[in-house]
């Protein structure tokens, strides 16, 4: 099933040519997922942290990042980061594969994306011999928290995450995965 099939979504890798497209989409679904729960200057100040195209450019250029866009009729409404390579000591893995970003936007959150991006990201981490997949939530977002749970992920630690100039907890979550045998 790497990408789902659907008559609705239309799932593809980002290239270097969505820089600006993955920085417009990721505020687009941070902001709305955070900012009535954040001061406006902090939000303001975050932006250019994360969110520049010239940042996507260099997460696209990095070899062990991979987007995934999810498009309906040629328009973005949700994206995945992925990351391989070490992680924080609370990950407890030989090989694991973190979910640095996934994010849909509000119009089609509820519509089961959410599981499909779930399960892509699960068969990604299978196929490619990860034993965790791992991931942040910040500890006020209970439903991704909830989601996360029903996927079999777990809370083994914590950190800071640095709003502007609010300073937040979030948390770490794994899950083991069994990879295929070839």
């Amino acid at each position: 099933m790497l990408f789902p099939d659907s008559d609705i979504f239309t799932f593809r890798i980002a290239t270097q040519e969505d820089a600006v497209l993955l920085a417009e989409l990721g505020w687009l679904t941070f902001e709305e997922s955070f900012a009535a729960h954040n001061k406006p200057e902090d939000m303001v100040a975050f932006k250019p942290t994360m969110y520049s195209p010239a940042l996507q450019a260099a997460e696209l250029a990095d070899p062990a990042t991979e987007f995934v866009l999810v498009e309906v009729a040629g328009a973005a409404i949700a994206y995945l980061k992925l990351n391989k390579g070490p992680a924080p000591k609370a990950i407890q893995a030989e090989y694991p594969l973190q979910i640095d970003r996934f994010y849909i936007t509000n119009a089609w959150t509820g519509r089961g994306l959410g599981d499909q991006l779930m399960q892509l990201s699960i068969e990604k981490a299978q196929m490619q011999q990860h034993d965790v997949v791992w991931l942040t939530v910040w500890e006020h977002n209970e439903r991704a928290k909830r989601f996360y749970s029903k996927y079999g992920f777990k809370e083994v630690g914590e950190l800071e995450f640095i709003l502007g100039q609010d300073v937040q907890r979030d948390l770490y979550m794994q899950r083991e995965v069994s990879p295929l045998r070839v």
